[in-house]
């Protein structure tokens, strides 16, 4: 029998995980919801499980799928070709040096399902992080990273194939770091149970050929109690030197909530958190997310913007 390999992994996480969506947030105001709801439901009404169902709509696309397609061309070697990044959808196998190509699959945008799961879709900050995060491509060497609130996981995918592409040199011509199996590892999580089914898959679609980067994906829903638990229980009391975010804060009440994560899980010495923020009608700002972080213990800065979006 040959042996498994055990390099990756997207196997169900030692937690349990509930059914849960972020309309619950938007809806009816809060985190702290009743996560058994939808599964101890005494009508028995097989058909109301979900509470918040939509009606069938006869005017509805009847296919909202959406494939998006990405080529992200790594910054050039001067001295030397970096190695050759596979292709991974199957089409041109020929491929291009120093690009990487993903394939997320999720809803169109103006779907019925993306009002019940924003995951399901992608949104304009997570294009601005690729473009930060294949600007800046050290920072997923040698490394551990976490995503949060995922989504379809376009950016924490990227920071894990980013991470295997390895060997750099110096002027004069010679090796310097590459990324270590033992040490590189990426963690892609969201709160909401949809968009984790969406998620996994999208991981195995973009999974190359060989690898020595771990991938794993969990439930996380924000907030010290299971943020600890999940520090506990999945990161085996490890914290994250890297922590991603793109596109997360349309609501006030997750604004707490989404610090206690972050400082329960993140390096407090070396770490790093980076949060691509795009400015929408939402009813919450920017300013209100930052000065909850300095509340938090922590600094930040601006280190990209454009007349719609930041990164800080």
């Amino acid at each position: 029998m040959a042996e498994d390999d055990t390099t990756t992994t997207t196997k169900p996480p030692i937690l349990e995980e509930v059914v849960w969506r972020d309309d619950l947030i938007r809806w009816e105001g809060g985190l702290n919801v009743d996560i058994q709801k939808n599964s101890n439901d005494d009508d028995g009404d097989e058909s109301s499980d979900d509470g918040q169902s939509f009606l069938m709509d006869p005017f509805a696309d009847p296919d909202p799928f959406q494939m998006f397609d990405f080529d992200f061309d790594l910054p050039s070697n001067n001295n030397s070709e970096r190695e050759e990044v596979e292709r991974v959808d199957g089409g041109n196998k020929d491929g291009k040096a120093n690009t990487i190509s993903l394939q997320i699959k999720g809803y169109k945008t103006d779907a019925e399902q993306v009002w019940q799961s924003t995951g399901l879709t992608l949104w304009r900050a997570s294009h601005y992080l690729c473009e930060y995060q294949v600007e800046h491509p050290e920072l997923f060497r040698n490394t551990r990273v976490l995503e949060l609130g995922a989504g379809l996981g376009l950016n924490g995918i990227l920071a894990w194939r980013l991470s295997c592409v390895g060997v750099d040199t110096d002027d004069d011509g010679a090796q310097n770091e590459k990324s270590d199996a033992t040490t590189c590892e990426v963690c892609i999580t969201d709160g909401d149970s949809d968009a984790l089914v969406h998620l996994r898959d999208n991981i195995e679609r973009n999974r190359p050929i060989t690898t020595t980067s771990k991938v794993s994906c969990h439930q996380l829903i924000w907030g010290e109690e299971s943020s600890q638990k999940f520090l506990q229980h999945i990161a085996h009391n490890q914290k994250y030197n890297v922590l991603l975010a793109s596109d997360i804060i349309y609501s006030p009440v997750i604004v707490q909530p989404l610090w206690e994560t972050v400082k329960t899980l993140l390096e407090k010495e070396d770490g790093v958190f980076v949060m691509a923020f795009a400015r929408r009608k939402v009813p919450v700002s920017i300013d209100l997310v930052l000065e909850k972080a300095v509340e938090y213990g922590f600094w930040y800065e601006l280190v990209k913007e454009d007349l719609e979006d930041g990164i800080w």
